[in-house]
């Protein structure tokens, strides 16, 4: 009887020890499971908070390239203009009229910069500045419209189409000869950063673009309309 009941004793100690074991392994499987759920989910939300900044550069740098293009298209329509009306030995500053509404400018996020640098040193370099690149040839169109407008206002002119005719007395003329050649300097910059900015923010912009479609399986194509 004794022998029975030690035997039966045991048992139970064994059934509690196997209980407790296997509550003990349940109980760590479920643990480990959630932590590997939720390091996935962490993973994911990095992923897609990385996919979103990745997204609002590739916009940003789309709006500094397509701005750059649409300002090189407007000196070289006003150009055209002047050239149509008979002003082709006519100073740059006269063929250029300026841009009446100019784009806002465009700035980088800290976070966008350090997706980039993260990604690509090198490109994180070459694009870096490009917002203050974008954004300072926007003052130079902003400054030679203020500035020829101040010069304009003083005279009347004779138009004709989208060109006037000015006369000048020699003390007009000593007083626009300075401020003349001040226009055609930024006029000048205008024509030269629009030509070379926009084949560089291309350049960028199709980098940026491959970089973005091997990282994230980026969707948007990117296609580029001919003048």
């Amino acid at each position: 009887m004794i022998e029975t009941l030690k035997a039966i004793a045991w048992s139970n100690v064994v059934s509690i020890l196997f209980g407790a074991a296997l509550s003990a392994t349940v109980s760590y499987l479920l643990q480990r499971n959630s932590f590997a759920e939720a390091r996935r989910l962490k993973d994911h939300d990095r992923y897609e908070s990385r996919r979103a900044q990745a997204y609002s550069l590739f916009f940003k740098l789309i709006r500094i390239h397509s701005n750059i293009v649409l300002l090189g298209r407007a000196i070289t329509e006003s150009i055209g203009e002047a050239e149509k009306y008979g002003l082709g030995d006519a100073t740059l500053w006269q063929k250029i009229q300026p841009v009446g509404n100019l784009p806002p400018p465009v700035k980088f996020s800290s976070d966008e910069m350090a997706l980039l640098l993260s990604l690509d040193t090198g490109l994180f370099n070459a694009l870096g500045p490009y917002d203050e690149v974008h954004n300072s040839l926007l003052d130079v169109f902003e400054l030679y419209k203020t500035k020829r407008q101040t010069l304009m206002e003083r005279f009347g002119a004779k138009m004709t189409g989208s060109v006037g005719v000015t006369g000048l007395t020699q003390s007009d003329a000593d007083w626009m000869s300075p401020r003349a050649v001040e226009l055609n300097g930024l006029a000048e910059v205008m024509l030269h950063r629009t030509n070379h900015d926009s084949d560089e923010a291309k350049s960028l912009l199709e980098q940026i673009h491959a970089l973005f479609v091997k990282q994230f399986k980026m969707n948007p194509r990117l296609e580029f309309k001919a003048d």
